[in-house]
């Protein structure tokens, strides 16, 4: 049954001396998607009070956003802003100095500074992700591989070099931004709780020095150094298995275009393909990069590979969301293992920081817990 809340947001001017045309409340996969159809006007504050500013929406309880306050100082609101305005009202954005619950900076498109995270009562839980007191951490060290490239290893608390059975390996992608999210807590956590086995994960923040979107759809990047040089030296380092079905790709947004792509290419090294927010609608950049069509093309065009998938995306991500249920359906249709689900959300680290967790389960789970879908 679909329930709704309504939500207060109160802002105050402060004491920058500076005084505010007005302000916007930027919550992710609303307010930007508002601003795309031609009307942000819902989104902002009304002066109130002794120089504070309010705003009441109602909202379906199941949701789960990123936002932040977006302070107009320059010049009065006069209509729909271009984009040129647009973009510097959200690098002003702000977190919600009311609320604890925040996304560090740099995590959100559009703006160098932390985030808030509104989370209503009936969003899919995520219990993975933030530390916890008592749960014995596994180390995480950065590592230069050569030509640029980084990679962050993960490794078990109580992991031994010698002897006993491999363990799974996690390729992730977008270190950069994981990093800043302390993405070993969630290893920790569900290596704690017995959701997953002790699993050594290799997160990849840099491709030979490549610009991310070029690192991540151009396959004469991305495929010799995944295969050639990744692999090769975790196998070297750690007591990793050769396993497929122990072995998981996961990336979000353009990291989904390069996980589906390896493991169709390479399902004898890559078992599970997390995805999630895969942005299959990308078209290319007309310098030989690959597109979604491509993929999903791939999946339909040739025979079928031993790979699962668990996809999942936000409900409020429009094209994106259409690119995916498309990528779901090219799968089902050709016989797929495919684990699907659509949050209440957008394109956002406040939702993947929660659902990796659940792909990881679905990919490598004891059996103790289920991903809830």
């Amino acid at each position: 049954m679909h329930i709704e809340k309504d939500v207060d947001f109160v802002w105050r001017e402060g004491e920058s001396g500076l005084a505010c045309h007005g302000v916007l409340v930027r919550l992710i996969g609303l307010t930007d998607h508002a601003y795309d159809d031609g009307d942000v006007s819902g989104f902002l504050m009304s002066p109130a009070e002794e120089g504070s500013w309010r705003l009441r929406l109602r909202l379906p309880s199941t949701l789960r956003t990123s936002y932040q306050i977006c302070p107009i100082r320059d010049a009065p609101w006069a209509g729909h802003p271009a984009e040129e305005r647009w973009a510097q009202i959200l690098a002003a954005g702000v977190p919600d100095p009311l609320n604890p619950l925040t996304l560090p900076a740099g995590t959100i498109y559009g703006s160098p500074c932390a985030a808030s995270v509104l989370e209503l009562p009936d969003a899919l839980p995520q219990p993975w992700y933030a530390p916890r007191p008592g749960v014995t951490p596994g180390t995480i060290a950065r590592h230069e591989l050569g030509g640029g490239s980084i990679v962050h290893l993960y490794t078990p608390a109580g992991y031994e070099p010698a002897g006993g059975e491999p363990l799974p390996l996690v390729v992730l992608f977008d270190g950069v931004w994981w990093m800043k999210l302390n993405v070993a807590a969630t290893f920790d956590n569900l290596i704690a709780d017995g959701a997953t086995p002790p699993m050594i994960v290799a997160v990849v923040e840099s491709i030979h020095g490549a610009p991310r979107w070029h690192a991540l759809t151009h396959p004469e990047i991305f495929e010799p150094f995944i295969l050639g040089e990744l692999l090769p030296w975790a196998e070297a380092h750690r007591n990793v298995t050769r396993d497929p079905n122990r072995t998981v790709l996961a990336g979000q947004s353009l990291g989904g275009i390069v996980t589906a792509y390896l493991a169709h290419r390479h399902p004898d090294r890559f078992g599970w393909v997390i995805g999630q927010s895969s942005a299959l609608w990308w078209e290319g950049d007309g310098e030989g990069g690959l597109s979604g069509k491509q993929i999903i093309d791939g999946f339909t065009g040739s025979g079928h590979v031993a790979v699962r998938f668990f996809l999942d995306v936000g409900s409020r991500e429009t094209t994106l969301l259409e690119s995916v249920r498309q990528m779901r359906d090219a799968l089902a249709g050709q016989g797929y293992d495919v684990l699907y689900r659509e949050y209440d959300g957008g394109h956002d680290f406040a939702c993947w920081r929660g659902s990796l967790a659940d792909g990881l389960i679905a990919a490598l789970g004891t059996g103790t817990q289920r991903s809830p879908l």
